[in-house]
């Protein structure tokens, strides 16, 4: 769970905004599906993933998780497959597709970022840090890679001067003013060691199992990723 206002009421969303844009809308062929049977494709993960059969939506799950594994170097095939796990919040079976994906295209700003995404997930800030870092670098311009990355900074107490500079960033584009305002008081609450900060909220429900009017995070317990 986030420490932050912000975080707590955003991230998720955030993150789903940014894999949207960054792995192409989540390709499932009936999108249908997905938007009417979250549960079902958590299920059809789970299932594809263990080898069990399945058809229909689950059918096309499956044959996504298997295009990956037969086909190491095709990177898209991987990034196809991590984003089934990303959308149900399982970034841990997410990061093997996504760190082949990058050794079949190094330097990928798409997959730089994805890699971000999934170590945010994991409440690994520093390593979610760096690959977002590398990610901009490397020509990503949109604002969600900069939101997490700042989410980032706030979460690890650590560049908050960088942080502040990337909001400033963030506010000359002209982003949704109370989202600004937010990550402002989050901001702020770092650098004065408030954890809490003064827009503090229950955590709600996940926008991945829920609907997007509640996001949430879920962390999963780290073991590890690549700098």
């Amino acid at each position: 769970m986030s420490k932050y206002a912000f975080l707590r009421s955003n991230a998720s969303l955030v993150i789903v905004g940014l894999v949207l844009g960054l792995f192409g809308g989540f390709k499932i062929a009936n999108s249908q599906y997905r938007s009417q049977q979250a549960q079902s494709l958590n299920r059809a993960v789970a299932q594809a993933s263990g080898g069990l059969s399945n058809s229909g939506g689950e059918g096309e799950v499956r044959a996504m998780i298997d295009r990956a594994k037969a086909n190491p170097n095709d990177a898209e095939a991987q990034m196809d497959a991590a984003s089934q796990f990303i959308q149900i919040e399982r970034p841990q079976e997410a990061l093997p597709f996504l760190e082949q994906a990058d050794k079949a295209r190094p330097n990928d700003p798409r997959i730089m970022a994805g890699l971000g995404v999934a170590n945010f997930m994991l409440g690994q800030f520093d390593v979610a840090a760096g690959w977002l870092k590398r990610s901009r670098a490397a020509g990503a311009s949109e604002p969600t890679v900069t939101s997490l990355l700042i989410g980032s900074y706030i979460e690890t107490g650590k560049n908050l001067d960088e942080a502040d500079r990337l909001l400033k960033e963030l506010e000359a584009q002209g982003l949704d003013p109370s989202k600004l305002a937010r990550i402002r008081a989050d901001l702020n609450a770092a650098r004065s060691g408030n954890s809490q900060g003064p827009e503090a909220k229950p955590q709600s429900k996940s926008v991945l199992n829920h609907g997007p009017e509640e996001p949430k995070i879920k962390p999963a317990k780290p073991s590890g990723g690549k700098n």
